[in-house]
């Protein structure tokens, strides 16, 4: 009797792995199935957003605006087995930090415009300084900043990058920035990747009023929140932006101040957000898109947003 039931046991054993296992290899192949299945979805979906922007520089290369299509999201498209939205987002709303240095050398134009969005921030001016120090190759500080001499003594230690950011995150680790300076900072600038000599151009009809006002320090709040338009800035060239009753009135002499090498009314660089609803799952891919001219190219995939 005894061994009989032990035998039933094991039987009941034996079964009940068997049974697990079948399970788990049938929910692998789904799973796998299903990521497959986002994936191609989600490849499409980027390809949409490589047109919406092609239709966009072919119908107006000179400008960009939050009024045109690319900024208008698509949400609900219905397949048999899924659920497909897609959004676009411009970085040139935003200043790029990789402009402190390039090719190895201090940007003045964009430290002093940086300084002027921390001063608007109410945060430290310093900050600019360990940036600086962040992104330079050199071991010297700079009379704020701060070199891996005080990296190197936090617990774990860690070196300065000494090359361009690759992702905005990377603010978190320098010295000063705390996670609320972070949380209030990311909202106005960006990491981008910068084309030969020149600081990438911030899109005027696409800047916050913040950004907007720290274009020079005798913009004032009203005037920013004028040029702002409520979002629905369109202007088609710099010398309309700059005939602006908002700024006009400031007497700027544009290439003195050199801020067209800051600042342009179109786009180059967007994220394209692409979600994919299957039954209980939601797969969520960012693109870093790049637009010239018309042919938009995708330069980084990743499962985290570019722009926080």
């Amino acid at each position: 009797m005894f061994v009989a039931l032990l035998v039933v046991t094991i039987a009941t054993l034996l079964a009940t792995e068997m049974w697990f296992r079948n399970s788990l290899d049938i929910a692998r192949q789904y799973n796998s199935r299903s990521v497959y299945q986002a994936r191609y979805y989600s490849k499409g979906m980027l390809l949409w957003a490589r047109d919406i922007l092609r239709q966009d520089y072919e119908h107006e290369a000179g400008f960009d605006s939050r009024s045109e299509a690319w900024n208008q999201p698509i949400a609900g498209i219905e397949l048999p087995d899924a659920m497909l939205s897609g959004k676009l987002v411009d970085f040139d709303g935003k200043f790029n930090l990789n402009n402190l240095v390039i090719k190895g050398q201090v940007n003045d134009l964009s430290v002093g415009y940086f300084k002027r969005v921390l001063l608007n921030l109410e945060m430290d001016v310093t900050l600019a300084d360990k940036i600086i120090d962040w992104l330079d190759a050199d071991q010297v500080p700079s009379p704020q900043g701060a070199e891996d001499s005080v990296y190197l003594s936090k617990n774990p230690s860690y070196r300065s990058a000494g090359q361009p950011f690759a992702h905005i995150s990377e603010l978190r680790l320098i010295e000063g920035i705390d996670s609320r300076t972070y949380q209030r900072l990311k909202a106005y600038v960006t990491v981008l990747p910068v084309q030969g000599t020149q600081p990438t151009t911030m899109n005027v009809n696409t800047m916050s009023t913040l950004l907007l006002k720290s274009l020079d320090s005798a913009i004032r709040t009203k005037d920013a929140l004028a040029l702002y338009s409520e979002g629905s800035a369109n202007n088609k060239t710099l010398r309309e932006f700059f005939k602006q009753p908002a700024i006009v009135y400031l007497g700027l002499n544009n290439e003195a101040k050199q801020l067209d090498k800051l600042i342009s009314t179109k786009s180059n660089w967007f994220q394209a957000r692409v979600d994919v609803r299957m039954d209980e799952s939601l797969f969520t891919q960012y693109a870093m898109l790049y637009r010239p001219n018309s042919l938009a190219s995708i330069k980084q995939l990743s499962d985290t947003p570019f722009i926080p």
